[in-house]
């Protein structure tokens, strides 16, 4: 109106807060019963907090470290009941399951309460369980008798396939060396190379002894068959033949055909 600059009527843009987030992650380690009572895990926790408000950053680490606080209870009564369902010597079974309480415990935690300022809360959780070093110690007992009883499992697979090896080469070894009958005395200087002339000795002295023997055997069934007439020494043939099939375990042959010497059927009344 007075010649002056014109008003700015626009309406100002409101001046909003500045959001900002932190991450901070905790770590602590405390005893919880095993099933039984008798022994503890020992439970490794990560607690990965992240916030975001429009805090200032001292404000808003003294809401993180409350957290921080209240979650650390939270963890401990959560993870204290689930591995009690566990035995002391299966952590590897307890961790996951610990784990899945844990983060859950946390999320609802988180949930259940609100920041009054707005900050939001996320959470996500770590779990490591350990067993007792006692357990432990018995463990490694185990193991070590469980390792040994394997590897004598191994030896005696490993002797069995080698005895069976060893069999097939001594099979084949008799087989061709029983026929003969310098066999032994030529396993006999194998194993003693240093006593060939000894043993070769012992071979001719054993051959001259059962060539004596045969020449006495001979001369006494030749003595024999001069006492016999003509039918015992048939007869005694005939005894001698069949008891050396029935020793043999040879079957008797068929008879041969009838001599004019044999009674016919007719007169036997057949």
């Amino acid at each position: 109106m007075f010649g002056g600059e014109p008003l700015d009527t626009r309406t100002p843009a409101p001046l909003l807060p500045v959001t900002s987030t932190t991450r901070r992650t905790k770590n602590f380690t405390f005893p919880t019963p095993a099933k039984g009572d008798a022994y503890d895990f020992t439970l490794e926790v990560d607690l990965c907090l992240c916030a975001t408000g429009t805090l200032r950053d001292e404000a808003l680490d003294t809401k993180i470290d409350a957290r921080f606080a209240d979650l650390r209870t939270v963890t401990r009564n959560a993870a204290r009941w689930k591995a009690r369902e566990f035995p002391p010597f299966r952590p590897g079974a307890a961790e996951p399951a610990i784990t899945a309480v844990v983060q859950a415990a946390v999320d609802r935690a988180l949930t259940d309460s609100p920041d009054e300022d707005g900050v939001v809360f996320d959470c996500s959780a770590t779990v490591r369980v350990q067993m007792d070093p006692a357990i432990r110690e018995l463990q490694r007992r185990s193991v070590a008798e469980q390792v040994q009883f394997e590897a004598r499992y191994e030896l005696s697979e490993q002797a069995a396939q080698r005895l069976g090896e060893l069999r097939e080469v001594w099979t084949a070894f008799i087989a061709a060396g029983l026929p003969r009958w310098e066999t032994p005395y030529a396993v006999l200087m194998a194993q003693q190379p240093a006593q060939t002339a000894t043993t070769l000795f012992k071979m001719r002295e054993d051959r001259q002894e059962e060539a004596r023997g045969l020449v006495d055997t001979v001369v006494q069934v030749a003595s024999g068959h001069e006492r016999m007439d003509l039918l015992e020494f048939a007869l005694a043939s005939d005894s001698a033949l069949s008891k050396t099939y029935e020793l043999l375990g040879i079957a008797e042959p068929e008879p041969g055909p009838q001599s004019r010497f044999d009674e016919p059927e007719e007169a036997n009344g057949s």
